[in-house]
């Protein structure tokens, strides 16, 4: 063990961190997509059952508002297009940053700290504790996120930047507004913690450890180390399965973020119920989620992992 230099905690954080910029720059793009299905307000009916069309018109728009955007800053279009995409990165590299960062960190220590005989509830409340935490400390980003990938340069009354989204949400609607949609994402921080339950639970399936003691087991499960294709596997699998059960609060979240006014949970899911097409508009922008989810967590767990066990190997062995 190399002592003075890194410690257990730091190496979390610098995992998380690591996983959360990797994963941003990659798929961001795609989180752009899924914001704007899920802030559409067409009436589903017809494209529920053809999801293909809904992306393939949200980028048909996108590719429009460049066109805009080249005859107003003459900017090749290619250019133009390319900000499109990535419009909002600022606040969602900050955001996943410091999420995964945080998130964790706190998972990481909240195991050590919590140490029930059931395996479940040890994963479940830990990681329960460190998503609610990190969701409130985050929220305020994620609304700045929501709002300006939803707009376009190529409208007038779109965020130019976040500190432009700062001023005019402070200007126009006070400091709670930065709290829009925290009650949904309490949702979302279940929808975490099932995965992660499931996760580790998967990681212990595929590679079992040894018998040991209690506090024994905490540390070995706390630093199994799988194939790339088992980190593949069971980050997938474990997203998969919570992404269908959980990601009707996403699109509620999402709505509620992007009002200005004063739209409550009821009132959204009221409106999707009997407006847009029934229970297949709580699930607008899922199948972009999903071509997005499934990279995004498993390049997620593999930085984090690797990277996890490269720090541990060269300062704590």
């Amino acid at each position: 063990m190399r002592h003075g230099v890194i410690n257990r905690r730091s190496i979390e954080v610098i995992s998380g961190l690591a996983a959360g910029f990797t994963t941003t720059v990659i798929t961001h793009p795609l989180d752009v997509i899924k914001v704007k299905l899920q802030l559409s307000h067409m009436n589903m009916a017809s494209p529920r059952t053809q999801p293909l069309q809904s992306i393939l018109s949200v980028i048909r728009r996108m590719d429009n508002d460049a066109l805009l955007l080249t005859k107003q800053n003459h900017r090749p279009k290619a250019v133009n297009l390319l900000f499109e995409y990535y419009r909002g990165i600022v606040p969602n590299l900050l955001g996943n940053i410091s999420a995964w960062g945080i998130y964790f960190t706190l998972y990481a220590e909240f195991k050590t700290q919590i140490a029930f005989q059931n395996d479940t509830l040890t994963y479940f409340t830990s990681s329960t504790l460190a998503g609610i935490t990190t969701s409130l400390l985050t929220n305020p980003i994620w609304v700045l996120k929501t709002r300006i990938l939803g707009g376009s340069r190529a409208q007038p009354d779109s965020y130019k930047s976040v500190l432009d989204g700062v001023k005019q949400m402070l200007r126009n609607e006070g400091i709670q507004s930065f709290w829009k949609g925290a009650v949904p994402s309490m949702f979302q921080v279940f929808q975490a913690s099932l995965q992660i339950t499931i996760y580790d639970h998967l990681k212990n399936y595929v590679s079992p450890s040894p018998k040991t003691t209690n506090m024994q087991a905490n540390d070995v499960k706390s630093n199994l180390t799988l194939t790339t294709w088992q980190y593949l596997y069971t980050s997938a699998t474990s997203k998969i399965i919570s992404s269908l059960i959980m990601y009707p609060a996403q699109v509620v979240k999402s709505r509620i973020q992007n009002s200005h006014g004063h739209l409550g949970i009821r009132q959204v899911v009221h409106i999707l119920y009997y407006k847009e097409g029934g229970y297949f508009a709580f699930y607008k922008g899922l199948s972009a989620n999903i071509v997005r989810v499934l990279p995004a967590t498993c390049i997620t767990f593999m930085v984090y992992e690797n990277v996890k066990k490269y720090l541990t190997l060269q300062y704590l062995e």
